[in-house]
């Protein structure tokens, strides 16, 4: 698995995501009430790119961008359909950096 930082903890906006190239993979980043989360960028239904997405509220799903589909950004499962699910990466922080591991 390698690790690629991405940029530093306060570089990251509360509520918004970020798309990252991590070893060939697009990975869209979220900070979400503190806690980063990383999914595959590129929604299951038809394609679009999830860091453009709306996290809800409560912080827990991110919200497709063209089509309102929601996955839970602590497992990637949507909570309509658990079928769907988007990929899932560990991200951390580690001394301030955000670190993405592939």
């Amino acid at each position: 698995m390698a690790e690629f930082v991405l940029g530093q903890e306060h570089e990251f906006q509360e509520g918004k995501g970020r798309a990252f190239n991590a070893g060939g993979k697009i990975v869209a980043v979220f900070r979400s009430r503190d806690k980063f989360y990383a999914i595959n960028n590129k929604c299951t239904h038809k394609g679009a790119s999830m860091c453009e997405g709306d996290i809800t509220p409560d912080g827990k799903y991110v919200r497709c961008p063209w089509h309102n589909w929601s996955f839970d950004l602590s497992t990637g499962v949507s909570p309509l359909n658990s079928a769907e699910r988007q990929r899932m990466y560990q991200v951390e922080v580690k001394d301030g950096a955000v670190v993405l591991m592939v």
